[in-house]
Order: structure tokens, then C-alpha cells, then sequence
């Protein structure tokens, strides 16, 4: 049917599609019928966009002017003109959302345009809203007549009014193709070339449908893998795979593209193999993406931000990571590295001027020179920047930023990548342009700019011709496929609900039939639009999910003329999840090896008791972790981790205890002068535990915080200490090396009391609950560490136990020699967990048990068999390792 559009072009022929798509097709379609009559040479067809043809006409017109014709204001000055409008109102403080508001008034000065409507028409007056909106339209108004700008809404009017000159060459026709509405504003403007005597001609394919049916799908997840299944079964059957051949419609395309991209791709997929390289697969998904959501421009953006005080960790490691910076791939392992020290420094936020000058703490400088060396050009660059600089400077600065960060690395972009970045450079000039509206501005304002820019351009990559088209709804009236399928045919978008601008009375909206004012006008566009559709193809399906989530759908009334068929009906290409793919390909092979090879005497095995406990817990997670380091990265916090807060528990009592060094000089001290101790010392502690971390040196409410729950928690702990028989703190921190079980080990025990009958009594702190004495005792002890130190401490040991300190539980609990007289530390007999009932008895219980661990340990074996699942594995950090779910 196309052929008979081609039968209507004449000399001198314009023809005016609504969309770029529509238009490169048709011109496409026209140079292959003249190929395939053999035509050696012919006239290019006059095909393009009604926007692109006002333009242009705009520019013939500007041409020849004498005087200087208006400056046409590209998209994105008249986009910033309005929200600075905006912001400069008084009504600017009200504003939730500035930039939409922004783009909402935008629309709506456009609309009224589009519908020849005057701004001060006194219907614009009847809402307060419509109001504010007429006062920020007349200053739009005002500056675009002080300035000499025109936007790109007042081309239709300007050329109106020129045809009666002669000033504007007539095409000889003008032929209308794919146009579901004119607006008003367009329409006056053809009859004026009518008028002058232009023909217009109103074009449709106008195709007959051989087969169109409706089918209904369980949901839209389901409803896209059919689509897609059903486009490729035809897309295999067919021998010449031209482009166009198939047609996809997604209504919601825009906000679907990811999901829709990766259930073709799976679909899509052959021999069980993918790729990233979407220009080898068969369809085109026309919806582009954010220019921010593209990697190299989020680098881009990333790299120039580096000047700010403190960067987000998310920042330095994304841009640590990132293959577009200067050096990424020679430095690539020690950047992980440095990845590493930074979260386990619980570093949240980072200064690079800091970093750069003193880096002790994080090893930046001697692990990354590189990074470092191109940071510190960047910063000495910035500082001797001026700092209110016009959009045209900042943007010469970032350019030159961006070259000594080496940006777009060293590796060669692929097609895609470097589409996007050609885009962006040319969205950096159209940047630099904004300073006709824009005023000078600060580093972060000129940031902010250029980042909304590149949220809001755009973009997707030119890709070869495809079979397969997968398009939004506007996009695919009047394409001329052979196979069509549109999706989402339910009736709660078809039609929709109606959406009038809030900024114009909706009185004057449903007055003049605007786009999206009523019900009405909703139902007459879809039926005009459906009714194109069935007139795009020879074979059609449109489908609707029958559920939403809870909600279950019907057909759009729109479909009822049309014949139902079922799923089975449909030819589909066979489809396999790559789950079941990899199911169905399994090979099961049993292979046990629960033993790793022995410890040999050239291992530098490091863990100390850390070894034992895992041994106990778990033999293949001793192994995992001590001998092949394999463990979880820490995840940084904003305030103190867990260990942190530990930390700072032993540093403080530590300080406090060589003030007081026995349980008499606690017991007489006055309470206030405990106090300032304990302040003292919590504050000595805190400090020693921020000393290297950023976190500290900012969030310093939280740290007072943090020392008024401390020293709440210690002096509780000190008036449980002060119940004790006397004693006298005789070690903290005591550091002993042995060997236990041919494992030589070193220790530090956090503090060893002196008791009154010259006996010693071994302490733990533990900052966190349920430290219960059952843990020490079984053949696997969860908690071997205070049996271990009691081993090797010596004769004068009479006892160990836990010094629990918990906001909801403080405590020293543990077992004894012999009767120690406090309570909560019990004899042997007296507790139900132990099996001896004599001290050396029992020491000797446990050098057997740890000794058993230990050998185990050094023969290797490693078998995944945790003592409690529920505990262990729920806590354990390895099982895609040891893959104990497969058992």
C-alpha cells in the first residue's frame, strides 16, 4: 500500500510525517523501490518530522532576512528559562518539585499555543493555579520579546503570517502521512498554504488486515515472553529477513525498556549463549535511555564532582571500579584493593584534598599512584579556577577536568559507548549555550545544570536495520508491517484516564477538546488510533494481561468486533528459561573431598583462637577462612559497627582500670570523681577509635551521643563491680604465646584479676548477648577461646568467665576452681553443662578437645558440617562456597 503514497509525489513534494521514525521508513522504503526498478539515479524524497519541516522553513526564512531575524531557543534554554522563571517567583517557596512544575508550565504555554489560545484570555483566571501560571507565562513572554528569542512553539504562527509576503517558498504539495490529530495552530498553518496555493493531501495506508484476533495472557511478564516468542517464530519461518518485517507495540515502553530488552534477549538467545552486544540480535527497541543512566557518562559526571568536600563512598568505589578513568586498567587490582581498606576503615564519606595530603590510614597513594596523580592535577586545576564562571567557561573546565582524569580510559569503547559519549560532548556545547539565559554560576550550581541535563536528554544508539521493531504506541501507526502485535489492551489503560494539565482550567480544556481533558476525547483518540493500527499489517494480535497483581483485568471494549483465540493457538518457538537449561544439561558427578591438603610447614597459618572456634563450628569454614582468606567485605556504616563499639568497651575499661587498679580504690572513690573518669576514658577511647576515620570528625552529635550511652554502660558495669570480694586488676591486654594442639598461637587476654587468696580470675568483656559458660564445655565448644586461655595461663588460673556489658544485661558469669564467692561464677558441680567435676579434670577435658580441633585443622580436614545450621549457616557468609543448600 505504501506504493500508492509513492504514486503521489510530484515535483516540488513535501512530505510531513508526525514522528523521525515514520519518516526514515517511508524514505528508506522509497530508495529500495527505486533500486528494485533498476532507477540509476533519482530525485531524493522531501520526507521529514512536521517539527524538523518548521524548522526548517524557519531557517530558508532567517536566511534571507536583511535585518537579524528572533534567536530560536533550542529545547533545552527554553526548558532552563522557565524554571529559572520559576525560581526567581515568589510562588518558588511553595514549590515541591521545582523542575516539574517547571516542565508542567512548559507543556501548558505549549498547549495553549498548539490551540491558539492567548495568554490572557480571562478563562486563565478562574483557578488560582491557572493564575500563577498566566503571571510566569507573561514573564516568559516578557524576556523572550526583550531578548529577541522565540521558542520553537511560535514557528507555526511567524510562518503563518509570512506566506502572505512571499517571503516563504509553497511546496507544490504537501502530503500529511500517519497523523492521528492535527492541532489547531498546525491546521490554520496548512490552509494557509492551501490558501496560497499549496495542495494538501491527508494520506493513509489504509491496509486490509488478513487475520487480527485478540488473545488474553495470565499477566504482562508473561504477555512480553509471548510477544516475544511468537516474533521469533516468524522471524525463523521467514526467508528474507527484511527490516520492518515484524512489529512489537508496547504502550508503556519508556518505563518497560529494561525488562522488555532482557526477556527478548532470553528469548532471543541461541545455543544457551548471550550477548551484551544487542546489534547481533534481530529486533530494536526504539525507546532510548537517560544519558545518566549510561556508565561513561555517570563517570563523567562522578569525575567532575571530585572537587566537592566529601564524596559519597558509593562515588570513590564506583569510580574505583569504573573501566572510564584514566590508568582503570594497569591499576585495576590494587584499586580493589584500596576498595577493601576503605570499607574496612568504616568509611562512609572522603575528602580527596585529605585523602591526597595525609594518606597513612588507607594506603592510597603508594597502592593507586596513578588515580592519585591525576586526582592531585585535578584539584591543583579546580583551585585555580575562578569560582562564578558562565556556563561556556564551565564548560571549557570540564573538558579540560575530564582529560586529566583520563576520561574514557584506556580501553576502546564499544559502538554504544561511544555513541553516548559523542552525544554528551555535543550535550556539553549545548550546555555552554545556556549561558543566554543562565547567569554566572559556582561550581555546584554549574554541576546541578549539567547533571539535570543529562538526566533529561535521551539517547539511544544508532544499530543496524532490524526485522523485529519493538515500539511504543505512537511510534507504530503507519509503519508498514507485515506482523503486528500490541500488548496492554486492557481496560484500564485503553482508555485511559484523563490527564489535563493542572495549570490550565479544565473548563477551557474540555471547551477546546486538548489532548488528555476528558473521557470523551480519551475514547475518540484510542479509537482512532486502534483503528490506524489495524490498518498497519497484514496479520495483527493485539493482547491483555488478565492480572495486575491482585487485580484482574478485562479486554478493552474497543476489541469486542474481534475474534478471541487461545494461546495454543498461536505459533510460539519452543522456550526454556535459562534455569531449565541448565537443569535439563545437568551432569550429575558425586565427587567427595572433605579434606584439604595437610598444613605444610611453608604456610603462614594466622587466626589464632579464631582457628579453633571455626574448626569447632564448622570444619570447611576454618579452612575457607584461615587458609584461603575467603571472607565477606564489610559493609560501611554511617555510625560505629559493632566491632567499633567493642573496641571502644575494652580501650575505655582498660584506661579505667589503670586509674583504679584494685577493687578498694573503686569502692572508696567518690562517685563524681568516678564519673569524670569514666568520661575521661570514654572519651579517650572514642577518640582513638575515630583517629582515622572521616565519619568522626563529622557526625560529632552522634559521637556525644554515643559517649553518654557509654558511660552510662561503664559505670553501671563498675556498681556490679563494686559487689566483688576484693581484688586487684593484675594484667589487661596480656599478651602470652603458645602452642596448642602443634599450632603455635598468640593470645591476648583483656584482663586478669588477682584475687584475694592469690588465685586468678580470667575476664572476657563481651559487648553483645547470650554469652552463656554451656558454650566452653562439648567435644565442639562454640566459644573455646576462655578454655584456651585457661590452658595456657598457668597454675595460679582459678578461674574464667564472661564480663558481660549490655545495655539489657551486664553480668560476669563463668566457673571456678573453687568458691570464689560470687554468685554468678559457680564451681564445677554446681553447673549442669560440664561432665568433670574436678578443675584438672576438666583442664585436661578441654586440651584434649582443643587438641583434637587443632590436629583436624593442621591434617586438613574440611568437611561442610556445621554443628547448628540454624546458627552457624545464618550467620555464615560462604554458602554459594561450601553450597551446603545443595545437600
Amino acid at each position: 500500500m505504501i506504493m500508492n503514497l509513492f504514486n503521489l509525489v510530484i515535483p516540488d513534494t513535501t512530505i510531513l510525517t508526525p514522528n523521525r521514525r515514520l519518516a526514515a521508513t517511508v524514505l528508506n522504503r522509497f530508495n529500495q523501490h527505486q533500486i528494485s526498478q533498476q532507477t540509476k539515479s533519482w530525485n531524493s524524497l522531501d520526507i521529514l518530522p512536521l517539527t524538523g519541516w518548521l524548522q526548517r522553513s524557519w531557517n530558508e526564512l532567517s536566511a534571507k532576512e536583511i535585518i537579524a531575524s528572533p534567536l530560536l531557543l533550542t529545547e533545552n534554554q527554553k526548558s532552563t528559562l522557565w524554571e529559572m522563571i520559576l525560581r526567581k517567583s515568589p510562588e518558588s517557596d511553595s514549590l515541591l518539585q521545582m523542575s516539574g512544575t517547571a516542565k508542567l508550565a512548559e507543556s501548558a504555554h505549549e498547549l495553549l499555543k498548539l490551540w491558539e489560545v492567548n495568554l490572557s484570555d480571562p478563562v486563565l483566571s478562574t483557578t488560582e493555579d491557572s493564575r500563577v501560571f498566566q503571571k510566569w507565562g507573561r514573564q516568559f513572554q516578557k524576556l523572550c520579546k526583550k531578548n529577541n528569542w522565540i521558542g520553537s512553539e511560535d514557528l507555526a504562527d511567524i510562518l503563518k503570517k509570512n506566506i502572505a509576503t512571499g517571503n516563504i517558498v509553497l511546496p507544490r504539495r504537501i502530503i500529511l502521512v500517519g497523523f492521528t490529530e492535527i492541532s489547531p495552530q498546525h491546521s490554520a498553518l496548512l490552509d494557509s498554504f492551501k490558501k496560497s496555493g499549496s495542495e494538501i493531501i491527508h494520506y493513509h495506508a489504509n491496509r486490509l488486515a488478513k487475520s487480527i484476533h485478540k488473545v488474553a495472557l495470565p499477566d504482562e511478564e508473561t504477555e512480553i515472553r509471548t510477544m516475544a516468542r511468537w516474533a521469533k517464530a516468524i522471524y525463523e519461518k521467514t526467508s528474507e529477513k527484511k527490516p520492518y518485517l515484524i512489529g512489537c507495540v508496547i504502550p508503556k515502553l519508556e518505563t518497560q525498556r529494561e525488562s522488555v530488552l532482557r526477556i527478548f534477549s532470553d528469548v532471543f538467545t541461541e545455543n544457551n549463549t548471550f550477548t551484551l552486544d544487542h546489534t547481533l540480535l534481530p529486533f530494536n527497541i526504539s525507546a532510548g535511555k537517560s544519558l545518566l543512566s549510561f556508565p561513561v557518562i555517570r563517570t563523567a559526571i562522578q569525575l567532575l564532582k571530585m572537587a566537592e568536600n566529601n564524596i559519597p563512598l558509593e562515588t570513590i568505589i564506583s569510580l574505583l571500579r569504573s573501566p572510564f578513568t584514566g590508568d582503570a586498567e594497569k591499576e585495576k587490582l590494587n584499586r580493589s584493593y584500596f576498595e577493601n581498606q576503605l570499607k574496612n576503615a568504616n568509611v562512609t564519606s572522603i575528602s580527596l584534598a585529605r585523602l591526597i595530603k595525609s594518606d597513612s590510614s588507607h594506603r592510597f597513594l603508594t597502592k593507586c599512584p596513578a588515580f592519585a596523580k591525576r586526582i592531585r592535577r585535578y584539584l591543583d586545576y579546580f583551585s585555580n579556577c575562578e569560582k562564578i564562571l558562565t556556563t561556556a567557561e564551565w564548560a571549557k573546565n570540564f573538558i579540560e577536568l575530564l582529560k586529566i582524569t583520563g576520561w574514557p580510559g584506556e580501553r576502546s569503547l564499544n559502538s554504544e559507548e561511544y555513541q553516548v559519549t559523542q552525544r554528551w560532548l555535543d550535550l556539553l556545547l549545548e550546555y555552554s549555550n545556556l549561558d543566554i539565559v543562565l547567569e554566572p554560576q559556582n561550581f555546584s550550581e554549574a554541576i546541578a545544570w549539567l547533571t539535570k541535563l543529562s538526566v533529561t536528554t535521551v539517547f539511544q544508539a544508532q544499530s543496524p536495520e532490524a526485522s523485529i521493531q519493538i515500539l511504543g504506541i505512537l511510534e507504530a501507526a503507519e509503519l508498514p508491517f507485515e506482523h503486528l502485535w500490541v500488548m496492554g489492551m486492557d481496560d484500564t489503560n485503553w482508555p485511559a484516564a484523563p490527564k489535563p494539565n493542572p495549570l490550565i482550567p479544565q473548563r477551557l480544556q474540555k471547551m477546546l477538546n486538548m489532548p488528555h481533558a476528558t473521557t470523551e476525547r480519551e475514547l475518540a483518540w484510542c479509537e482512532s488510533l486502534i483503528m490506524q493500527l489495524k490498518q498497519s499489517a497484514t496479520n495483527i494480535i493485539f493482547s491483555y494481561p488478565e492480572t495486575n497483581g491482585d487485580i484482574h483485568l478485562r479486554p478493552t471494549s474497543l476489541l469486542n468486533s474481534l475474534e478471541s483465540v487461545s494461546l495454543t493457538e498461536l505459533s510460539l518457538s519452543d522456550y526454556k528459561s535459562p534455569a531449565e537449561n541448565i537443569f535439563d544439561m545437568r551432569m550429575i558427578e558425586i565427587f567427595i573431598d572433605e579434606t584439604a591438603p595437610p598444613v605444610n610447614e611453608n604456610e603462614n597459618i594466622r587466626g589464632g583462637t579464631h582457628i579453633f572456634k571455626q574448626q569447632a563450628a564448622c570444619p570447611f569454614k576454618s579452612f575457607a577462612e584461615v587458609r584461603l582468606h575467603a571472607r565477606s567485605i564489610d559493609t560501611p556504616t554511617t555510625g560505629l559497627r559493632a566491632i567499633d563499639r567493642g573496641n571502644i568497651v575494652h580501650t575505655a575499661l582498660e584506661l579505667i582500670w589503670k586509674n583504679l587498679k584494685n577493687s578498694r580504690t573503686l569502692i572508696e572513690m567518690p562517685v563524681e570523681e568516678l564519673k569524670h573518669i569514666i568520661n575521661t576514658c570514654a572519651k579517650k577511647a572514642i577518640n582513638k577509635t575515630m583517629e582515622s576515620s572521616d565519619n568522626g570528625k563529622r557526625n560529632t552529635r552522634y559521637l556525644e551521643l554515643e559517649l553518654k550511652r557509654l558511660e552510662n554502660i561503664l559505670l553501671e558495669w563498675l556498681k556490679l563491680e563494686k559487689l566483688r570480694p576484693e581484688f586487684t586488676v593484675a594484667f589487661q591486654e596480656h599478651e602470652i604465646k603458645a602452642t596448642v594442639g602443634n599450632i603455635p598461637i598468640t593470645i591476648r587476654m583483656d584482663r586478669i584479676d588477682e584475687l584475694a587468696d592469690g588465685g586468678q580470675l580470667i575476664i572476657d568483656y563481651k559487648t553483645g548477648k547470650n554469652n552463656e559458660i554451656k558454650k566452653w564445655f562439648g567435644k565442639r565448644p562454640d566459644e573455646p577461646q576462655l578454655p584456651l586461655y585457661c590452658l595456657v595461663g598457668g597454675e595460679n588460673i582459678s578461674g574464667i568467665s564472661f564480663g558481660q556489658l549490655h545495655p539489657d544485661t551486664m553480668s560476669l558469669s563463668g566457673v571456678s576452681k573453687k568458691n570464689i564467692h560470687i554468685k554468678s561464677i559457680k564451681t564445677l558441680p554446681e553447673t549442669h553443662h560440664a561432665d568433670a567435676t574436678l578443675w584438672n579434670q576438666q583442664l585436661h577435658e578441654w586440651k584434649i578437645v582443643l587438641e583434637d580441633l587443632g590436629r583436624n585443622f593442621l591434617q586438613g580436614v574440611a568437611h561442610v558440617d556445621p554443628k547448628d545450621t540454624s546458627q552457624i549457616c545464618s550467620h555464615c557468609k560462604l554458602h554459594t562456597f561450601c553450597r551446603i543448600h545443595e545437600k
